[in-house]
């Protein structure tokens, strides 16, 4: 039975509330993700520690096979979280299948579906970005048209916001309109020659240059040049196979000082759509520079973990280390720090309709200034980072049922 009991909440939302709570309703979960994967698990751990009915899962394989649909699982009233695919290579050789006929139309790199049909699982390689990111587009599309077949569905997220967080090139000239601190951009160019000469033009020796539909630092260069002397470091190592050249991310930071190796690499990192920006330096603490993963989940700034890192690029998954936070809020002014949160925030509200996500921010050298470098939709997975003793996927479901008006049983 369900009680009309209160859950105390993590206190991120409680000031958007008022005093009066709906009557008791059923609670129900769909997530879209991996049925295997470690988000879906972490979603199911939480809802159980919150005596919560376990979330009925579908797979992206699911919704494009038709196999099951969002509303055979979907009662009415339920809550829809749409989560990553977790490194599913099926899920991800379907995306590449979907995106084929639009990649090759706009004439990007791409492989076409008769080869997709026949790939096989090539641990860290780096399949053809845009082509996977149009695929992915799709299937959002038609999770978008299942969603409106369902009775009162609520959900977590809109698929129009997911689908613009995983494109770098438009979030940043969105948050540049919207007025929050970004890099300088340069732009999408097509081409290493392309790159110099834009760089050139703007007066810029260090820009990171990423893949506009990349994640986890896949496909990420951060490259300088001075003079005839030209340096990239990446993630990618490069691989010519019977005269194919085959990008692949792994954990190893690499570092190119060989212009042919250097205008290859990037010249095919162009042809899957790029964007480019200025180098900020970042801050440094004891263990390196670093930079903020803050997810703000209700409106609100909750977990954060500091990402640290003696390269360029922070990612954790990279064997860097988690820093210190508190020495991070002792170094940085007040006014900085509280403005570095109000901008994570104003990042989400940017997106209409997504109930959290995890938001990158760099605080430059000196710990004079921020910028926005990333919002991830899918950003929340931060294993041991607490909030009021609660991880984001239990606040995320607490703050979801402060917000509904919905409880707990006991």
């Amino acid at each position: 039975m369900w009680k009309a009991r209160k859950v105390e909440p993590p206190n991120i939302v409680m000031s958007k509330l008022g005093s009066d709570w709906a009557q008791p309703q059923p609670f129900q979960m769909v997530v879209i993700g991996n049925p295997q994967g470690r988000r879906v698990q972490e979603v199911q751990t939480a809802l159980a520690a919150l005596n919560l009915p376990p979330a009925r899962v579908l797979s992206y394989v699911d919704v494009i096979t038709g196999q099951t649909s969002l509303a055979e699982v979907a009662e009415p009233g339920a809550v829809l979280r749409i989560d990553s695919p977790d490194k599913d290579f099926g899920t991800e050789r379907a995306f590449l299948m979907l995106g084929a006929e639009q990649a090759a139309a706009e004439g990007c790199e791409h492989l076409p579906r008769a080869i997709v049909e026949h790939l096989e699982f090539e641990k860290g390689r780096l399949w053809p970005a845009r082509q996977r990111y149009l695929g992915f587009c799709e299937v959002l599309r038609q999770i978008e048209t299942q969603a409106l077949e369902c009775p009162n569905l609520r959900r977590m997220q809109t698929t129009e916001a997911i689908a613009r967080m995983f494109d770098k090139v438009a979030c940043h000239e969105l948050f540049q309109a919207k007025g929050l601190p970004v890099p300088a951009s340069l732009g999408t160019v097509t081409c290493f020659e392309a790159l110099l000469e834009r760089m050139k033009e703007t007066g810029r020796t260090r820009v990171f240059v990423k893949l506009a539909h990349g994640s986890s630092a896949s496909g990420v260069v951060a490259f300088q040049f001075n003079r005839d002397r030209f340096q990239a470091t990446t993630t990618v190592e490069m691989v010519r196979e019977k005269g194919t050249l085959k990008l692949y991310n792994s954990r190893k930071i690499r570092t190119y000082t060989g212009l042919p190796e250097i205008s290859q690499l990037l010249d095919s990192l162009c042809r899957q759509r790029v964007q480019v920006e200025a180098w900020l330096p970042k801050a440094a603490c004891s263990q390196g520079v670093f930079d903020l993963r803050m997810v703000v989940i209700g409106g609100q700034v909750t977990h954060i973990v500091v990402r640290t890192s003696r390269s360029p690029i922070t990612n954790l998954h990279l064997l860097n280390e988690r820093g210190n936070l508190e020495e991070i809020r002792q170094r940085t002014p007040g006014p900085l720090w509280n403005a570095v949160r109000k901008t994570c925030e104003q990042a989400l509200d940017c997106f209409p309709g997504n109930f959290y996500a995890g938001v990158d921010v760099a605080i430059t050298a000196g710990y004079r200034r921020h910028a926005v470098l990333e919002i991830n939709a899918f950003g929340d997975l931060l294993p041991g980072v607490l909030h009021n003793n609660y991880d984001t996927y239990t606040t995320e479901i607490l703050a979801w049922l402060n917000i509904s008006g919905l409880r707990t049983e006991d």
